[in-house]
C-alpha cells in the first residue's frame, strides 16, 4: 500500500537528530516524490473514464467486449481571441474544417471508414446549412402555391405578380432591417423558430394584397353600375374612374387592415417580455415584416394598379357579385341568433376540457433534422452515450481551499457518482489537480503536505492556484478567481424536455441531502445550459397566454374605438365592439381545445397560434362588419337577409379567397423536416378555418340587431330631409 509506505518514510525521521534527518532525507526524498506521484495516479478513476467512452448499455454487462462505438474526447478552445478572430462563427468554421482534415489524416494512416469526428462546431455549421436550404425550399414552395391560388382568383398574371413581388420585397426588407438592428446592438440572432417567418409573411402579405385588389375591382364594378357608359373589360375604364376606385377601395380596405396589422404587431411584440431569446427575436422580426407588408399593400400595390393599365378581363370574371346558395344560407342563419349562440356554446363546452389537456412540449430532438449526418452523430451521442449538448455542472459555493471546502467537493462528487442519471465520470478541480501533480513537482509538494489540522498548508496551495500563472492556467475553467466557488462537470441525457425537468429535480434533492450532512456552510446547486433551457421552457406557455391576452385586450379596445368613431356614440361603440369580439375569443378556445384533444403541444412555433388567430380573426370580423354596415347604408329599406347575403357574396367571397391563400401558405410548412413547424402549419390551417367561419356564421347572427338600428336611423334621416 503506497499510503503505508509513505507513512513509514515519514516515521523514519522521528526522534532523529538534525544530521541524521539530513542523511535520511537524502535517501527517502526521491523515494517520497516518486511514491507520491504513484499515489496521485492511483486516486484517478481510470476505469470510470474508460467506461464513459463506451455506450451506456455496455458499461454494466461486459464492457471489455463491447462492439462499440467508442468515444474519444478532445478538448479544444472556442474562444475567438485564441484564433485571432472576433466572431464565434469563424472559430466554428475553423474547427469544423480541422475536424474533417483530422479524419482524412487518420484514414490515410490506416483507420477504417467507420471513423468520424463530431464537434458542436460541426453540429452548428451542419444544422445551420440545412436550415438555410429548408428555408429556401419552403419559401419557394409557398410562393409557387400562393401565386397559383392568386391567379385563379385574379385571372391576371399582372395583378398576381404585383402582390407576390411586393410581398417578397417586404420579406427581403424585413431581413435587411433585422440585420441593421443586429448591427446597432439589438439581439436578432437567427434561430430555428425563424424558419416559418418567410412563409408566414408570404401567406399574410398575400392575404392583405388580395383584399386590396378584390375591393378595388368591386369599386370598379360599382362605378360601372352607376353610370351609363358601356364597359366590357377592366381596361375599358378611364384613368379617372380607376383613380376613384383605387382611392376608395384602398381607404375602405385599409381600415380593416390597420386594425389587423396593429393587433398582430402588438401580439408579436409582446414576446419581447419573454425570457426566451428566440421568442423575442421571432416576435420582433414578424412584427417588422407585417408592418412592411401592410405598408406596401396600401401604398405600392394601389400605385402599381393605377400606373399600369389593367388586363382586358371581362367584368363578370373580374368581380362577380352573385348571391348564391352559400350566401343565402349564411343569411338565413343570421336570422336565428339564439340557435347560432346555443350551437356555439355547446361546441365550446368540450373545448374547455381539451384546453386543460394542452401541454408544453419543447423536446430538442424535434428541432433537428436527423437526415443531416452531423445531427445524426449528435443524436448518437445522446442515445448511446447519454451526453448532453453542453456539460452540466454542480456548483459548490464554499471557501475551496479548506478542509470543509474539500469535504463539500467530495460530497458533490459522491452525489454524481451514485446518480444513475450521470454518464461517465464527473470532472472537477481536485481531479485536475490529481492529474497535474504528476507533471508539476511544485504542485505535487503542495498536495502532499495538505493537513486537515493545519490551515496554512491549504493556504499555500490556494496561493499557488490563485496567484501564479501556472495555477490559474490549470484551474481557471473550474475555479473562481477569488477561491470561493468551484464546479464539477458531468454528462447526462437532456434531449427530452420532461426528462430534463425530472433530472433537474432529482439532482436538486440529492444535493440538498448531501448539503445537510456537511459541517460547514457550503452551498451545492446544479446548473447548465440544458437545465436552464428546460426550466425556462415553461415560459413558452406563459408567453402564449400573455401574448394572447394582450392581443385580446388590444383588439377589444380597437373594436370599441372604431365602432365608436363610426357610430359617433360610445355606448353603441362598446356594444358593437364587444359583440364583434366574442366570436374571436371563441376561436381561441376552439383552437387550443382542438390542440389539446388531438395531442398537439405548445412549442416554439405553436406558441404564436393564439395571437395569430386573433389577428387574422379581427381582420375578417372588421371587414365583414363594416361591409354589413355599408350594405345597410346603401339599402336601408331591405331586411337583414338581404344585407348579410350581399355582404357574403362580396366581402365574404374575398374572405374565402384570403383564407384559402393564407391556409395554402401555412400548409407548405408540412414539407418541413422539423416537427414543430409541421404542427404549426397544421394547427394554423385549422385556426384560419375557424376564424373565417366565426366571422361568416356567428358574427352576422349577433350583429343583426345593430343593422336594424342603423336602417331605422337612415330611414329617419331620409324622412327628415323630405
Amino acid at each position: 500500500d503506497l499510503g503505508a509506505m509513505l507513512g513509514l518514510l515519514e516515521l523514519a525521521t522521528t526522534n532523529r537528530s538534525g544530521a541524521q534527518i539530513g542523511q535520511i532525507m537524502a535517501v527517502t526524498g526521491p523515494m517520497n516524490g516518486q511514491l507520491g506521484l504513484l499515489s496521485g495516479l492511483q486516486s484517478i478513476d481510470y476505469r470510470a473514464a474508460i467506461l464513459g467512452s463506451l455506450p451506456v448499455v455496455d458499461r454494466t454487462d461486459d464492457p471489455w467486449n463491447s462492439s462499440g462505438p467508442v468515444l474519444t474526447t478532445l478538448v479544444v478552445s472556442t474562444e475567438p481571441a485564441d484564433y485571432g478572430v472576433e466572431i464565434l462563427g469563424d472559430v466554428q468554421a475553423m474547427i469544423a474544417n480541422w475536424s474533417d482534415l483530422l479524419v482524412q489524416d487518420l484514414q490515410a494512416d490506416g483507420a477504417g471508414d467507420g471513423l468520424r469526428t463530431f464537434s458542436f462546431s460541426q453540429f452548428s455549421e451542419g444544422a445551420n446549412a440545412n436550415l438555410g436550404k429548408e428555408i429556401g425550399t419552403l419559401t419557394s414552395a409557398a410562393l409557387l402555391l400562393l401565386a397559383i391560388i392568386l391567379w385563379f382568383n385574379f385571372r391576371s398574371v399582372r395583378d398576381t405578380a404585383f402582390v407576390t413581388s411586393l410581398t417578397v420585397l417586404a420579406i427581403l426588407a424585413t431581413y435587411g432591417l433585422s440585420g441593421w438592428l443586429q448591427f446597432f446592438g439589438v439581439n436578432m440572432v437567427f434561430n430555428a423558430a425563424m424558419n416559418s417567418i418567410p412563409v408566414l409573411l408570404l401567406a399574410i402579405g398575400v392575404d392583405y394584397g388580395l383584399h386590396v385588389v378584390i375591393r378595388i375591382r368591386e369599386e370598379l364594378n360599382l362605378i360601372d353600375s352607376k353610370d351609363d357608359i358601356e364597359r366590357a373589360t377592366l381596361r375599358d375604364f378611364s384613368y379617372e374612374a380607376r383613380q376613384v376606385a383605387v382611392r376608395r377601395g384602398t381607404v375602405l380596405t385599409s381600415i380593416a387592415l390597420v386594425i389587423a396589422i396593429f393587433t398582430d404587431m402588438v401580439g408579436f411584440l409582446s414576446f419581447r417580455f419573454s425570457s426566451l431569446s428566440f421568442l423575442q427575436v421571432f416576435g420582433t422580426v414578424i412584427a417588422i415584416g407585417l408592418f412592411l407588408v401592410y405598408l406596401l399593400s396600401i401604398t405600392a400595390l394601389p400605385a402599381l394598379m393605377l400606373m399600369f393599365p389593367p388586363k382586358k378581363l371581362k367584368l363578370e370574371k373580374a368581380s362577380s357579385i352573385e348571391i348564391g346558395p352559400i350566401a343565402n344560407g349564411l343569411a338565413r342563419l343570421s336570422a336565428t341568433p339564439l340557435k347560432v349562440g346555443v350551437i356555439a356554446v355547446v361546441l365550446l363546452a368540450p373545448m374547455f376540457i381539451g384546453f386543460q389537456q394542452l401541454e408544453v412540449g419543447f423536446d430538442q430532438r424535434d428541432q433537428f433534422d436527423e437526415e443531416v449526418p452531423v445531427v445524426g452523430d449528435f443524436l448518437l451521442l445522446s442515445d448511446e452515450f447519454q451526453n448532453s449538448r453542453s456539460p452540466l455542472y454542480v456548483v459548490v459555493d464554499v471557501e475551496v481551499f479548506t478542509p470543509d471546502g474539500y469535504a463539500a467537493w467530495l460530497a458533490a462528487e459522491q452525489v454524481l457518482l451514485e446518480s444513475p442519471d450521470v454518464s461517465g465520470a464527473p470532472s472537477g478541480l481536485w481531479n485536475l489537480l490529481a492529474e497535474a501533480q504528476v507533471r508539476d513537482s511544485t504542485l505535487n509538494g503542495l498536495m502532499s503536505q495538505l493537513d486537515d489540522t493545519n490551515q496554512s498548508t491549504w493556504d499555500e496551495l490556494a496561493t499557488y492556484m490563485l496567484e501564479t500563472p501556472e495555477g490559474r492556467e490549470l484551474s481557471s475553467s473550474v475555479l473562481a478567481s477569488d477561491g470561493q466557488q468551484t464546479v464539477l462537470s458531468f454528462q447526462a441525457e437532456t434531449l427530452d424536455w420532461q426528462a430534463t425537468i425530472d433530472l433537474n429535480q432529482r439532482m436538486i434533492d440529492s444535493l440538498e441531502s448531501a448539503e445537510e450532512g456537511l459541517e460547514g456552510d457550503a452551498n451545492l446547486r446544479v446548473g447548465g445550459r440544458s437545465l436552464i433551457l428546460a426550466q425556462t421552457t415553461s415560459d413558452v406557455a406563459d408567453s402564449a397566454i400573455m401574448s394572447t391576452g394582450i392581443v385580446a385586450v388590444v383588439i377589444l379596445m380597437m373594436l370599441v374605438g372604431i365602432h365608436s368613431v363610426r357610430q359617433r356614440d360610445v355606448v353603441q361603440g362598446m356594444s358593437r365592439g364587444f359583440v364583434s369580439w366574442i366570436p374571436l375569443m371563441m376561436v381561441v378556445v376552439w383552437v387550443y381545445g382542438l390542440m389539446g384533444f388531438t395531442g398537439y403541444q405548445i412549442n416554439s412555433q405553436t406558441v404564436t397560434i393564439g395571437a395569430l388567430s386573433l389577428g387574422l380573426g379581427v381582420d375578417y370580423a372588421v371587414h365583414f362588419s363594416i361591409r354589413l354596415e355599408e350594405e345597410v347604408e346603401h339599402n336601408p329599406f331591405a331586411d337583414p337577409h338581404h344585407w348579410v347575403a350581399n355582404a357574403s357574396a362580396t366581402t365574404g367571397r374575398a374572405m374565402w379567397m384570403a383564407a384559402l391563400t393564407t391556409a395554402g401558405g401555412f400548409a407548405v410548412l408540412n414539407l418541413s423536416s422539423l416537427l414543430p413547424l409541421r404542427l404549426f402549419g397544421q394547427a394554423f390551417v385549422v385556426a384560419i378555418a375557424l376564424a373565417l367561419l366565426s366571422s361568416l356564421v356567428i358574427l352576422p347572427a349577433f350583429y343583426a340587431r345593430f343593422l336594424k338600428t342603423d336602417a331605422q336611423r337612415y330611414i329617419s334621416a331620409m324622412n327628415e330631409e323630405e
